[in-house]
């Protein structure tokens, strides 16, 4: 591993067994040995050493290319097929016990802050606007303008923060999400496998797969999901839902904008 940082930095877990001649069970044995919470902690240490680039997206995209004389109707019925079996398979493995406490945390936390890097930010906003709706003290984590070591200064003990991130897990959402646990804010990780390092840091983690449809991770299951966990928290809230909305509908008016 050491002679060859690239095999490691580019391999999931059962790869790099089969490379290695090791069970899945003995690298993580491994990686807890040298002090790392688990195999993603010790991946990247060696994605910081590997000379390869990164080429999730251009072998998306050259996916794409493979699919020889794809009419358009065809291409969006591949994907829509795709997307539906995604989500299929995303419902009998959620845990429901993680949903339970993944909806009391966005609930009940007096403050809940929401960050996502790179295109999964969507997501985050349909969150955070869905979520503002329903309670106060929702707000992205770093704002316009502000950066985000002020951002991560006014996290407070027991305050909630969501993290989005999916493979390639980017570092800056990784680093955020370690600090504020230092800070002993909760974390509910909203990611894409049991074995995606923001579940290490996780009070609670909802996991939806992402599916190979799109050049890039696809947003639609994540959506579904997000529009779930707002129905529930709006459940769980109740009457006191109903008179945010309603607040909120009033200063619409005010502002003689629709509803």
């Amino acid at each position: 591993m050491i002679d060859d940082a690239d095999v490691v930095a580019m391999s999931n877990i059962v790869e790099l067994g089969t490379k290695t001649n090791l069970s899945s069970a003995s690298i993580t044995r491994l990686a807890k040995l040298l002090g790392y919470k688990g195999y993603q902690q010790f991946q990247l240490v060696f994605k910081k050493k590997s000379k390869v680039a990164n080429s999730f997206y251009s072998d998306g995209v050259n996916r794409l290319l493979n699919q020889e004389n794809v009419s358009p109707k065809l291409l969006l019925k591949s994907q829509g097929e795709a997307v539906a079996l995604n989500i299929d398979q995303m419902i009998t493995q959620l845990d429901g016990d993680e949903l339970i406490k993944a909806v009391d945390l966005l609930a009940k936390k007096n403050r809940v802050h929401i960050f996502a890097y790179r295109h999964t930010a969507a997501i985050a906003n349909i969150l955070r606007y869905g979520l503002a709706l329903l309670r106060p003290n929702v707000q992205m984590l770093v704002q316009e303008a502000h950066g985000v070591a002020i951002a991560l200064g006014q996290l407070k003990k027991d305050d909630l923060l969501v993290v989005i991130g999916s493979s390639p897990y980017s570092n800056v959402t990784l680093k955020i999400a370690s600090i504020a646990k230092k800070q002993q804010c909760q974390i509910l990780a909203i990611t894409d496998s049991k074995l995606s390092p923001l579940n290490e840091l996780a009070t609670a983690a909802i996991t939806i797969p992402s599916s190979k449809h799109f050049y890039t991770n696809s947003l639609v299951a994540n959506c579904f999901v997000i529009e779930g966990l707002l129905s529930l928290t709006a459940l769980e809230l109740g009457n006191t839902a109903v008179n945010h909305v309603k607040h909120h509908e009033q200063l619409l008016s005010q502002l003689e904008v629709s509803s």
